[in-house]
C-alpha cells in the first residue's frame, strides 16, 4: 500500500474519532437551537417543591438584595425537561431566572423589559453579551451582588429613556415576558453557542470526506 493511502487511512481514523467525540454535542445543540423560538416555559410551581442546594443558595443571596420567590418553571428540551426557579424584585422592575447546576456552577439571569420593546439582561457568572438597539446583555463574573448592582445601574440609565419597566409581580407576568424574549431573541442568542458546538463536528466531517477522497486518488 502506498504512503499516501496509509496517511489517508490515518486521517480517516482521526477524523472518525473526532466526529464521534463532537458529533453528539453538535446534534444536540442544533436540536435545541432549531426550536428555541417556539418553546415556552410553563408554570411548574405546583409540581416542584424543593430547590436544589445551589439554587437555594442563590435565592438566599438574592433575598436581602430585594428579590422574593415567584415560582418554578419547566421547559421541554430535546434532552428532557428542565426546571428553573424564578425570583422577582420587590419593586417589580426585574426578575431573575436561576438554573440548577449543569457542570461547574448554577447560572442566574436577571431581566427587565419595557413596553417599547427594550430588553436588559445581566447574567452571572457567565453569558453571551449583546449590544443592540433593543437588547443589552452583559455578564458579571465576580459576585451575584455585583451582578444585581450592575443590572440596577443599567436599569436606571434606561429608565430615563424608556420609562418604567414592565412590572413583574406574578408568574403570569414573567411567562409573558419570557415568551416575548424567546420569540424575538431566542434564536440569535443561542446562535454563537450553537456554532461553537457544531464547528468541531463540521471540521471532523470535512476531514473525513477529504481522507476518503485522498484514499481514492492515491496510488495503490
Amino acid at each position: 500500500m502506498s504512503t499516501e493511502r496509509i496517511l489517508a487511512i490515518v486521517l480517516f481514523v482521526l477524523s472518525g474519532v473526532m466526529l464521534l467525540r463532537f458529533g453528539p454535542a453538535a446534534v444536540g445543540g442544533w436540536r435545541i437551537y432549531a426550536g428555541t423560538g417556539r418553546r415556552r416555559q410553563r408554570d411548574a410551581t405546583a409540581r416542584v417543591s424543593l430547590a436544589p442546594p445551589d439554587v437555594a443558595d442563590r435565592a438566599a443571596l438574592l433575598e436581602p438584595l430585594g428579590y422574593h420567590p415567584l415560582g418554578v418553571t419547566s421547559l421541554d428540551l430535546p434532552d428532557g425537561e428542565r426546571f428553573a426557579w424564578i425570583v422577582a424584585a420587590d419593586d417589580g422592575d426585574s426578575y431573575a431566572i436561576i438554573v440548577p447546576r449543569r457542570g461547574s456552577f448554577a447560572l442566574t439571569g436577571i431581566y427587565s423589559a419595557w413596553r417599547d420593546g427594550m430588553w436588559l439582561g445581566t447574567s452571572h457568572p457567565r453569558g453571551e453579551a449583546a449590544d443592540r438597539p433593543n437588547l443589552q446583555m452583559r455578564s458579571v463574573s465576580t459576585t451575584l451582588e455585583d451582578a444585581v448592582a450592575f443590572h440596577r445601574e443599567a436599569l436606571e440609565r434606561l429608565r430615563t429613556v424608556h420609562g418604567d419597566p414592565r412590572p413583574v409581580h406574578a408568574m403570569a407576568d414573567m411567562l409573558a415576558l419570557d415568551a416575548d424574549y424567546r420569540e424575538r431573541f431566542g434564536g440569535s442568542r443561542l446562535r454563537p453557542l450553537t456554532m461553537r458546538l457544531m464547528t468541531p463536528a463540521f471540521l471532523a466531517l470535512g476531514m473525513l470526506a477529504a481522507s476518503i477522497a485522498a484514499f481514492l486518488a492515491a496510488p495503490r
